[in-house]
Parts: structure tokens; C-alpha cells; sequence
């Protein structure tokens, strides 16, 4: 049945889109980047029918900010036939170990050429449950690592890293530059461990720091599987070498 699906899904032609994601609204544009990215990488999602205990499976063929909405193709088990207005909860499982849903509802059941489809309501907002915390490495002042990125207002700002993981970031910002909550940092850079990381990110929360500077906690976006494994295989690496050294300076 799943292999039946995913053979469907890639006998699709790529859809076409002239959408410039810098039009976007910010909070608009981290809805269509996660989206589009459990798009492309052609992920299940789990589909839940309010009023039913019964969960569906499917894949996302499109999201349109534009149209405002999200295009899914057929439900399995094939025993479900949706009703325009039908509320539904979409779940997927990421590979960072968290768990993205939302809240949302039938536009329009249609076929296409031999399938059905469903189009649905693009939902304002997402909701990351964490499944298993991610190790987390913090940085002294005598470690300092750098970060770049493009804020809401299409500025670039050079920004200090107070602590990083495989699933997010702490940035410390510097004077003036101002963000809030559920905005987007695109084209998110920085140095590593001899290696380049790019990707964008969604702020989680803004606070003072003891220091009285501002700082943000970001969650990646679409930061690649292989820069995933990468990290975490360092920040696991630091972490023993400083616990092993804590262990000898106790000695």
C-alpha cells in the first residue's frame, strides 16, 4: 500500500512555481518552507479526521502560499472519502527527531486524472513537539563561533553563538536589531567544525541575557540530513571530551 503510494507520488511531474520566497510574509514564508521541505523530501504524513479515531496516510503534491493552500493526494486505507469543510490534524514525523502538525480542513476533493486529491486550508502557524531532546553544546567566551543571517527585514546581521545542536541555535544579536517570535531567519550560516552549515530557521523565543545583549533561540528548517548527522556526531565528540576533562581536573 505505502509503496503503492510513493510510486504514484513520483510518477507526478515536479510542480512548477515562480513563488520568490522574499514576498512572502515571514511567518507566512517558515509555513511554506517546512511544508515544501516535507514536500520534497516525499515524507508520510499522518492525517486525522476530527470526530474519528481513524488515521489516514498520504503525501503532500503541493503547497501554494499564493492559493493559500496545501494539495495532499489520496487517503490510505482507501475506506475515507472527504467533505469540503471536514477539520483534519496533519502530523509528520521529522528526521531531527521532532514531530511537526497542524490544524486544518478540507478546501476541495477533486480528481486528477486517475487520482483523487484533497486541497487544504495552508495553515497560519505549525506546532513542533519534541520527541527526544537533542544534546545541546554550550560556548564559553573563549569559543567564539559566528553566525550570518538575513533578519525579517531583509538586512543581513552578523550574530555570536551561545549554543547549538542538530535541531536549533542561540544566537546572541547585536545592538538595534530587532526580531520577534515566529520570524524567519533565512540563509543561515555559519562555521562549524571545519565545516560550512546553511540553512534556514524559525525563532522559538527572544530574551536578555544575563549580560543585558539580546538573544534567540531559532529552530532549523531545513537543515540537510547529512549536516544533521554531522553535528551531532561533534557536539556528541566535545561534550565526552569535556566531561572527560571535567573528571581529571576533579582529581
Amino acid at each position: 500500500m505505502i509503496r503503492d503510494l510513493l510510486t504514484r507520488y513520483r510518477r507526478r511531474p515536479e510542480p512548477e512555481s515562480t513563488l520568490t520566497t522574499a514576498d512572502l510574509d515571514p511567518a507566512l514564508r517558515h509555513v511554506y518552507l517546512a511544508l515544501f521541505d516535507v514536500q520534497r523530501s516525499h515524507a508520510l504524513i499522518d492525517v486525522a479526521v476530527e470526530g474519528s479515531e481513524a488515521h489516514f496516510q498520504s503525501i503532500i503534491l503541493d503547497v501554494d502560499p499564493k492559493l493559500g493552500a496545501v494539495t495532499i493526494d489520496e487517503l490510505f486505507p482507501r475506506d475515507f472519502y472527504g467533505l469540503p469543510g471536514q477539520p483534519l490534524t496533519i502530523t509528520v514525523r521529522l528526521d531531527t527527531g521532532r514531530k511537526l502538525s497542524f490544524n486544518t480542513h478540507i478546501v476541495e476533493r477533486r480528481e486528477q486524472g486517475d487520482d483523487l486529491v484533497y486541497q487544504l486550508q495552508l495553515p497560519q502557524e505549525l506546532d513542533y513537539n519534541q520527541r527526544r531532546a537533542a544534546l545541546r553544546l554550550r560556548f564559553t567566551d573563549d569559543f567564539a563561533v559566528n553566525s550570518e543571517f538575513v533578519t525579517p527585514a531583509h538586512a543581513r546581521c552578523l550574530a555570536r553563538v551561545r549554543d547549538l545542536s542538530a535541531t536549533g541555535i542561540r544566537l546572541q544579536l547585536p545592538k538595534g536589531v530587532a526580531v520577534a517570535e515566529g520570524d524567519a531567519l533565512n540563509d543561515l550560516n555559519f562555521e562549524f567544525a571545519g565545516r560550512s552549515f546553511v540553512c534556514s530557521a524559525s525563532v522559538r523565543n527572544v530574551r536578555a541575557s544575563a549580560e543585558g545583549a539580546t538573544e534567540l533561540g531559532a529552530a532549523f528548517v531545513n537543515l540537510s540530513k547529512s549536516d544533521q548527522r554531522s553535528l551531532s556526531r561533534v557536539i556528541m565528540q566535545l561534550q565526552r571530551e569535556r566531561s572527560r576533562d571535567a573528571q581529571v581536573a576533579m582529581k
